[in-house]
């Protein structure tokens, strides 16, 4: 039997990581099933978010939308909204009709193939991928025939939520792969990497970066902090963002536009300071990783919330977006190295248990064969 899966989300790394993620897997599964079950995936987003890149980089096709941001103040963009969700949805509704199951991980796209599944009767499953979810995945909540959340605090949302599976975050098997090597195998990946970016390999790690376009305001506070952190023997690799300029390379200071190792990178890092994006909260779980986590005011609040839940665990400290500067950074720099010392296993409780991508695929195989 052929089946075809849309995978659909876009815009940001927390929407379009996951979906890859669940990509591989199902194209892994489509190759161990010796032909009984082909599996076609493809996916669904827009012309101007990162799934532009990603997804063709990763051997999928990309199938287009118009995009429909809710807008979230009254404007002129308000009385045209409607207009264009509608388009997006019977754009949707095109494509739609050519799958048998839609599997959505949020952002703008999703909403319209929601309501498009639910029209033509095509089963969907949900993944929600931060601890407060977001407004298509409510809308897709009510429609889908499994709904799975990536943190617990999703569920005390309540309504459908609820009784939302929880599953973890669908992240790259790198990842999951680095965060079980052992100390002298970490010892030796930090030697090679410190030696090709000229830093200590003795001294401590610091890794900051902010989200996958970077970030202007902890760009300036870095730069600000630089010399400092230098003299205090501390190593800094920082991850400037594509729309960002690359200042110049020094001893102990390694500037990148992207970083297509980030797995290594947090096998050898002390400390990490970024915003707490879903995927980067993942991944933190998942490596262990002690971090500073200065979440970005967006959405619905969604990066605070991701960020409380590694805060609980003890596993990061926030600092307010407006507090964080390159004189605070210098003033906690110490402190937050020593939080981070001896931290050992892993919170995440799926990174030694069942993957969630693993998970994922085995639902969507469940509805497309009718097997429990």
């Amino acid at each position: 039997m052929r089946y075809r899966v849309l995978l659909v989300g876009g815009g940001t790394a927390g929407h379009v990581e996951p979906a890859l993620a669940v990509g591989r897997t199902l194209r892994k599964k489509d190759h161990l099933t010796s032909g009984a079950i082909q599996i076609e995936c493809e996916f669904l987003g827009t012309k101007s978010g990162l799934e532009r890149e990603l997804v063709p980089s990763a051997g999928f096709k990309l199938h287009s939308i118009a995009k429909a941001p809710l807008p979230r103040k009254l404007n002129l963009s308000t009385v045209i909204w409607p207009f264009r969700f509608v388009f997006s949805i019977l754009q949707s509704l095109a494509l739609v009709k050519k799958f048998d199951l839609i599997i959505g991980f949020g952002g703008y796209v999703s909403a319209p193939a929601y309501i498009a599944g639910w029209i033509l009767k095509v089963p969907v499953i949900i993944h929600e991928a931060n601890a407060k979810p977001g407004w298509a995945n409510n809308l897709g909540s009510r429609v889908a025939k499994i709904s799975t959340v990536a943190f617990e605090g999703a569920q005390s949302a309540g309504g459908n939520w609820a009784g939302a599976k929880l599953v973890g975050m669908p992240i790259r098997e790198e990842v999951r792969l680095v965060a079980n090597l052992q100390k002298n195998e970490i010892s030796e990946l930090k030697s090679k990497i410190c030696s090709e970016l000229n830093l200590d390999s003795k001294a401590p790690v610091l890794l900051a970066f902010g989200g996958s376009l970077g970030s202007v305001s902890m760009n300036n506070a870095l730069s600000g902090a630089r010399n400092d952190l230098a003299k205090l023997g501390i190593n800094l690799i920082q991850i400037v963002g594509k729309k960002n300029v690359l200042p110049p390379a020094s001893k102990g200071f390694a500037p990148l536009t992207y970083a297509s190792n980030m797995a290594e990178l947090y096998a050898i890092s002390d400390l990490v300071i970024a915003r707490s994006g879903a995927v980067t909260c993942a991944e933190l779980m998942v490596t262990g990783k002690f971090a500073l986590l200065v979440p970005l005011a967006i959405g619905n609040g969604e990066q605070t919330a991701n960020a409380s839940a590694l805060v609980r665990a003890g596993q990061a400290e926030i600092c307010d977006n407006t507090h964080f500067t390159s004189e605070w950074l210098v003033s906690n720099i110490s402190r937050l190295l020593s939080a981070s010392q001896g931290r050992e296993g892993k919170l995440n409780p799926f990174a030694n248990g069942q993957a969630a991508e693993q998970q994922l695929v085995e639902m969507a195989l469940s509805l497309l064969v009718g097997t429990k």
